[in-house]
C-alpha cells in the first residue's frame, strides 16, 4: 500500500481547530503531543496489520506461546521514523486531538484508526528489540506505547477510546509477558511501573459516551419525544457508569426509548465488558509489577 499522506486540506483544518484548543487552554502548539502523533502517523508506510493479525498476536501474548516475529521485520523498519516521532511525542505534557464536536456525528474520528496501525506496530516492535537482546529498548518501547495508547482517548468519542483500550490491553500483556519470562532490571521495572500508575484508573468512559449521545442531539432536536428520551439515557448512562448496579435502570431507559432512537445508543454491556477488561490487565500487570 501506498505510504499514508494526511491531505493537505485535513491536515490545515487539523492544526486550525488545535490552534484554536491551544489558544484558549494557552497552551503552546510545541507542547501539544497530538501534532506529534499526526507527523507520525504521515510517515506510516506499506500494509497494515490486519485485524486477523492482531488477533493472533493478542493470542499469543495472552498464552505465551510462540510467535514469529521475523516476518514483520520488513514492516518495522520501514515504520522506525513514524516509531521514533511517536515516541518523543509522549514526552509532551498535553495531548489535544483538536475535536470539533460542533460537527455532532461527522466529527471526523479518522485519527483513532491511524494510531490503532501504529499502536500494533509499537507492540511488534518492542517484542523485536526483546529478541534482538536489547531489553532496555524493549521496556522503553513498550512504556511509551502506553502513554500513546493512553492518549490517543484524550478528548475523543467512544470510537477513539475503544481504540485506546485494545491497544492498552496489548501492551500490558506484552508487559506481562516480559515480567514473567525474563528478570528485570530495577531501572526497568520502575520504568515500567511509573509508566502503568500514569494510566491512573484506565480512560475516561463517562466523557466518552456523553460525547456520543451528545452528538446525537442535533439530529433528534426536532422530536420531543426522542429528545426527553435521550436526555433519560444520557443521565442513566452516567449513573450506569458510576455504579454498574445500575445497569437494568439504564437498559429499561433504553428499552422504552423510540426504535430509531434505542438503535443508535452504544451498547452498555459492551462498554461494560470494555471497561472491566481494562481493569482486569490493569491489576494483573501493577500486581506482577511489585
Amino acid at each position: 500500500m501506498k505510504r499514508i499522506r494526511v491531505i493537505a486540506s485535513t491536515a490545515v483544518a487539523v492544526l486550525l481547530a488545535i490552534g484554536t484548543a491551544m489558544g484558549q487552554h494557552k497552551i503552546s502548539l510545541a507542547d501539544n503531543a497530538a501534532l506529534r502523533y499526526w507527523a507520525a502517523f504521515s510517515q506510516l508506510q506499506d500494509e497494515a496489520i490486519t485485524n486477523q493479525q492482531a488477533k493472533e498476536l493478542d493470542s499469543v501474548l495472552d498464552a505465551m506461546g510462540p510467535f514469529d516475529i521475523s516476518k514483520y521485520g520488513g514492516l518495522i523498519q520501514k515504520n522506525t521514523l513514524a516509531l521514533e516521532i511517536m515516541a518523543r511525542g509522549t514526552s509532551l505534557p498535553n495531548c489535544d486531538w483538536g475535536l470539533d464536536y460542533g460537527l455532532g456525528e461527522d466529527t471526523p474520528v479518522d485519527y483513532a484508526r491511524k494510531a490503532l496501525m501504529l499502536g500494533r506496530l509499537n507492540v511488534l516492535y518492542a517484542m523485536q528489540l526483546y529478541h534482538s537482546g536489547n531489553p532496555d529498548g524493549a521496556v522503553a518501547a513498550l512504556a511509551t506505547g502506553l502513554r500513546f495508547s493512553h492518549d490517543v482517548a484524550n478528548g475523543g468519542s467512544l470510537f477513539p477510546t475503544l481504540v485506546a483500550k485494545a491497544l492498552l490491553v496489548t501492551h500490558l500483556m506484552a508487559i506481562n509477558d516480559a515480567l514473567r519470562m525474563v528478570q528485570l532490571s530495577a531501572a526497568q521495572r520502575t520504568r515500567l511501573q511509573n509508566a502503568v500508575a500514569a494510566l491512573g484508573d484506565g480512560l475516561d468512559w463517562s466523557s466518552a459516551i456523553k460525547r456520543d449521545l451528545g452528538a446525537l442531539e442535533p439530529r433528534y432536536s426536532a422530536q420531543s419525544t426522542a429528545a426527553l428520551a435521550l436526555t433519560r439515557i444520557t443521565s442513566s448512562y452516567a449513573a450506569f457508569l458510576k455504579g454498574e448496579s445500575n445497569l437494568p435502570s439504564l437498559m429499561d431507559t433504553i428499552n422504552h426509548a423510540p426504535p430509531e432512537l434505542r438503535n443508535v445508543i452504544p451498547d452498555p454491556k459492551r462498554a461494560q465488558e470494555q471497561k472491566q477488561e481494562l481493569s482486569q490487565k490493569l491489576q494483573q500487570t501493577r500486581a506482577l509489577l511489585q
